[in-house]
């Protein structure tokens, strides 16, 4: 998790939810024997027709995370299967495109990968997370937990990674409220099991851990950040 707990809860989805940063090296040619090294033009070819990169893609990571490209005009278009969540993808090279970042000051590449057969079967997101092409996505169904067990979750929890930085979790009516405590910023999870819960429009998971004794003692975010309960 970054050094800001704001970012990593709230953005992680959005700045890396159809993001990936791989150099693309082009080589120029260079004319050894020319004095002046004359480098001759790059041209980019477009062999792969944009409809090849339309489908489903899931994060590997997280597998609540799933993306719908499509083709509009002369670019891609990835929206978030829930929430508003989407992005444009601009054309750079074959396999390449570029996205602006969440501030939208620089410019992020995507690169597509194919298979042995050479289908589209995935993409690499920010050089490290990888997202694979799927040809369907079953959502998770809500399960209805009684209040007493939903309060069983509530509880201030500490960041491991990071000492002295709390979330709050309480039960609300239809699930549970998260609320970062280092500036009030709030998230609503449903139920989708005794112990896993999913904010469906960031595609947000949170999963609980009990000790022996079915007390609750520890949150899962993202599938990677622990929290652990503070106890009382």
């Amino acid at each position: 998790m970054p050094a800001s707990p704001n970012k990593k809860l709230f953005s992680y989805a959005c700045k890396f939810a159809f993001v990936l940063i791989l150099t693309v090296v082009l080589s120029a040619n260079v004319n050894a024997n020319n004095p002046t090294h004359t480098k001759h033009k790059v041209i980019l070819t477009d062999d792969t027709p944009l409809k090849a990169f339309e489908g489903l893609y899931q994060s590997k990571d997280n597998a609540f995370s799933v993306f719908k490209i499509t083709v509009v005009g002369d670019t891609l278009r990835a929206k978030a299967l829930e929430g508003e969540q989407h992005f444009t993808l601009t054309r750079k090279s074959d396999l390449s495109f570029e996205i602006p970042d969440e501030d939208g000051d620089e410019t992020m590449t995507v690169v597509f990968s194919k298979n042995a057969a050479g289908e589209i079967n995935g993409a690499l997101i920010a050089g490290r997370q990888q997202w694979n092409k799927i040809k369907s996505y079953t959502p998770p169904v809500e399960v209805k937990l009684t209040v007493d067990k939903l309060k069983a979750f509530e509880g201030n929890y500490e960041f491991e990674n990071k000492k002295g930085t709390y979330l709050q979790i309480t039960a609300t009516a239809d699930g549970l409220l998260l609320k970062q405590l280092w500036d009030g910023r709030e998230v609503n999870f449903i139920a989708i099991g005794e112990q896993s819960f999913l904010n469906k429009q960031m595609g947000f998971p949170l999963v609980f851990t009990k000790d022996a004794n079915g007390a609750v003692v520890k949150v899962l975010a993202f599938g990677r950040d622990s929290w652990d309960k503070v106890k009382e």
